[in-house]
């Protein structure tokens, strides 16, 4: 064989290997889910909203979880169900954020069937619907109500707050993500989304083995990123710095004493909404209560900690983990509201019980969390005589 044939074999050789190295990396992340699936699609009023219908794999990069997850025709991860409600039963729409709509577990395990399965056991001919968006503040989830929440007719309207992000959500000056906008009254009009860009769209969007390498750069190793971008070989949008403002990450502000100006706005915001969301249900004959969702950082003393290393500027000014919990808690009882605070059981159980109740890296309830939340809810339905 001639030098030229040999050069030429070679290169054919050396391309032959590369796409089966690539083909052998597409079909192993596609067998291996490790690609999460996009579950939202944009939405005129909510700003987002789950796709009716939707199958796949919910997922993150430590791989704390891979599970199957379908949207129901009604576009809720929860069971099939109708609006219509069945004669004699009693209804429970349980709203919230990424805590209630539980794409980091299996669906029996979520935090919305296992309190209708426990209300069930109860005696109780109840349905609980599970109404949850990642993104949504108490703005998204009071639209979500007047929109279609009150089709499903329920008895109990049972609103899950998340003192982590609920209050920045409500924000217009703090929201990224899902701004909401409000009119001159200080009453709530929409929520308008901002597109984010994935690149999924490209050819080599399509490639999962691409996207998953690509958020492992991002996310791993953002010096090598940023080094990608320098070179032409990464969009500059790609690279989303965290907003940190005087070197504390944005959600962590809701923790400041005193309150800043943005935050004192956000605060003033998220008790109208809640005060229009009480309004707007006991209008319609149901019965409104909160349920004040814990955090990992809260609950698990070592994670705080860990933040506080990693931003030293935790270390210095007060932070008080219990403030926004407090206030909700105010709110609720100047209102007269049933409010269950679920931290205190959840710390009692932390300390006897050897399963996590939060991921330790994507901070969401695992099955265990879920488990006792439901438990709780159940109780507390129950003691206060809520259905």
């Amino acid at each position: 064989m001639s030098r030229g044939g040999q050069i030429v074999a070679s290169l054919v050789l050396a391309i032959f290997g590369i796409v089966l190295a690539v083909g052998a990396m597409e079909v192993g992340v596609r067998v291996l889910h490790l690609v999460p699936t996009k579950f939202w699609q944009p939405d005129p009023l909510l700003g987002t909203a789950l796709i009716p219908g939707k199958k796949g794999w919910w997922t993150q990069e430590e791989h704390e979880f891979r599970v199957p997850v379908q949207i129901n025709s009604l576009g809720l991860r929860d069971l099939e169900r109708e609006y219509p409600k069945p004669d004699g039963s009693k209804r429970v729409l349980l709203i919230g954020d990424s805590h209630v709509e539980a794409l980091q577990v299996p669906l029996e395990d979520a935090v919305g069937p296992r309190l209708e399965e426990t209300l069930r056991a109860k005696d109780l001919d109840v349905e609980v619907i599970s109404a949850g968006v990642s993104g949504y503040g108490t703005a998204g989830e009071l639209l979500f109500y007047r929109e279609r929440g009150w089709k499903f007719s329920p008895d109990l309207v049972l609103l899950a707050f998340y003192p982590g992000n609920d209050v920045k959500n409500n924000g217009p000056e703090l929201e990224k993500a899902l701004v909401p906008e409000y009119g001159s009254d200080g009453g709530l009009i929409k929520i308008r989304g901002v597109a984010a860009r994935s690149g999924r769209g490209s050819l080599l969007g399509r490639l999962q083995s691409y996207v998953y390498l690509r958020k492992l750069i991002l996310t791993r190793q953002p010096a090598l990123a940023r080094r990608l971008v320098d070179w032409g070989l990464m969009k500059k949008a790609a690279v989303r710095e965290q907003a940190a403002p005087q070197g504390v990450p944005l959600d962590y502000w809701v923790y400041a004493e005193p309150r800043p100006a943005p935050w004192v706005d956000a605060w003033q915001r998220t008790m109208r909404n809640l005060d229009d969301f009480a309004s707007a249900v006991r209008a319609r004959g149901s019965r409104f209560a909160v349920v004040v969702v814990t955090s990992r950082d809260h609950l698990y003393p070592e994670s705080w900690e860990a933040l506080r290393e990693a931003y030293p500027r935790l270390q210095q000014g007060t932070w008080n983990l219990d403030g926004p919990t407090q206030s909700v808690l105010e709110w609720c009882e100047s209102r007269q509201v049933s409010c269950l605070h679920l931290l205190p059981e959840f710390q009692r159980e932390r300390d006897r019980a050897s399963a996590r109740l939060h991921y330790v890296h994507d901070g969401h309830w695992t099955s265990a969390g879920h488990r006792l939340a439901a438990q709780l809810m159940a109780a507390f339905v129950t003691e206060h005589s809520l259905l």
